[in-house]
């Protein structure tokens, strides 16, 4: 069994704390595990040891930025294993989201509710660029469903509300109007929903 010898530890940055042999940094832990583990200089420790200690310390690491991260903003499960894996190995930042999962700290159906109450509300997104935007945050499409399920979207309603409020300038003449068609396709909507929009609003505007 290959042991190391520890002749010196103390504290790093990161509220890490550093193991030495010979002069030379072997490994850094977090700071609270190394205390919990009675780590002391003078000791010999098994390699074996110190890689499983090394494993333990990513891990409460992640977990401890994870809750960090979600103090400013919330994040789906796929976004914020991708924002660990920066800092940590891959199965540390994936075991300390599905422990945040657990808990209910990172849940991707009120993140997709609350991004689309954002999309709906801030951006007048229809459904099919919304399902676009849940699908780039690594939202599954059955959880996107069920979310936007619990809203009551009137897309013909909403394409009306964009021509008058945003595009009506954009109307008169057929570059304008052709423009516009774009426009609102890349917002997510129908084109068949579209031009009937436009048709009654035409119609409106002629009265």
């Amino acid at each position: 069994m290959t042991v190391i010898l520890i002749d010196e530890i103390k504290p790093r940055k990161g509220h890490l704390t550093g193991l030495y042999a010979q002069g030379e940094l072997i490994c850094a832990f977090d700071s609270d595990l190394a205390a919990e583990k009675g780590l002391k200089a003078g000791q010999e420790y098994p390699v074996d040891f110190l890689r499983e200690l090394l494993g333990e310390s990513q891990l409460r690491r992640a977990r401890s930025k994870a809750l960090y991260l979600l103090e400013y903003r919330d994040y789906s499960a796929r976004d914020m294993t991708v924002r660990l894996k920066k800092d940590f190995d891959e199965l540390s930042a994936q075991t300390a989201v599905d422990y945040l999962m657990e808990i209910g700290a990172i849940d991707d159906f009120r993140y997709a509710e609350n991004m689309i109450r954002h999309l709906l509300q801030q951006k007048h997104y229809g459904k099919r660029r919304i399902m676009q935007e849940l699908a780039a945050k690594g939202i599954d499409r059955d959880t996107a469903e069920d979310a936007l399920a619990s809203f009551d979207m009137d897309e013909s309603a909403a394409i009306m509300e964009l021509l008058e409020k945003k595009f009506s300038l954009d109307l008169a003449d057929d570059k304008g109007i052709r423009r516009t068609v774009a426009a609102l396709q890349r917002y997510g909507y129908h084109s068949s929903d579209i031009w009937e929009a436009l048709r009654e609003y035409r119609d409106a505007e002629e009265e």
